[in-house]
């Protein structure tokens, strides 16, 4: 995507867009931001009862943004490895909605209380970044995303949960992971 092709798509001239927003690079970091800004105001105020349901809403809206214009996001998460190493940084880390979800998780009971929750919510962060780029790459549709966005998560929950809640967490999993095999990953 090059400012040209942003400027025409807004209807404005190209130094309009750098003016407003700055370089290619600056412009993809605000979008990224955007969809961030757009998934925590839609989250609850108040953190609901349940941490587990919404660590999945989050996952489940989150991808749905970026789904929602799947053709534009594909190609701005593409370019998201050249901004990793030009240390460009987002306004918000994003690991850190997992982060508290695994915290909640843990004060509720539902994670044992010998692990790390800190290492437990970037662990999920990790899983759904590389959900997230193997869709950008078409090596997953978009109901595959969804599918192995979530499937990370409850992997990571499989692992941690208490004894009392791991049956559960083991079959979301079990579901899941059928589930993607269904989908299936892109041949090229």
């Amino acid at each position: 995507v090059t400012l040209e092709q942003i400027a025409a798509r807004a209807e404005v001239s190209p130094p309009t867009i750098y003016n407003l927003v700055g370089t290619r690079e600056q412009l993809l970091v605000a979008l990224v931001d955007r969809v961030i800004e757009r998934l925590i105001e839609a989250l609850p105020d108040e953190p609901q009862e349940d941490p587990i349901a919404a660590a999945r809403a989050a996952i489940d809206h989150s991808t749905a943004v970026f789904v929602a214009d799947s053709q534009a996001y594909r190609q701005i998460v593409r370019s998201l490895g050249d901004l990793a190493v030009s240390g460009s940084n987002l306004a918000f880390d994003p690991s850190h909605l997992h982060v508290a979800a695994m915290q909640r998780a843990q004060e509720a009971g539902v994670v044992r209380a010998d692990l790390d929750p800190v290492a437990l919510g970037r662990q999920v962060f990790l899983t759904y970044m590389a959900a997230l780029f193997a869709w950008a790459a078409e090596d997953l549709s978009d109901r595959g995303f969804a599918i192995a966005a979530r499937h990370g998560f409850a992997t990571v929950l499989a692992a941690a949960s208490r004894d009392e809640h791991r049956d559960a967490a083991l079959e979301e999993l079990q579901a899941l992971g059928a589930d993607l095999a269904r989908v299936g990953w892109s041949r090229r």
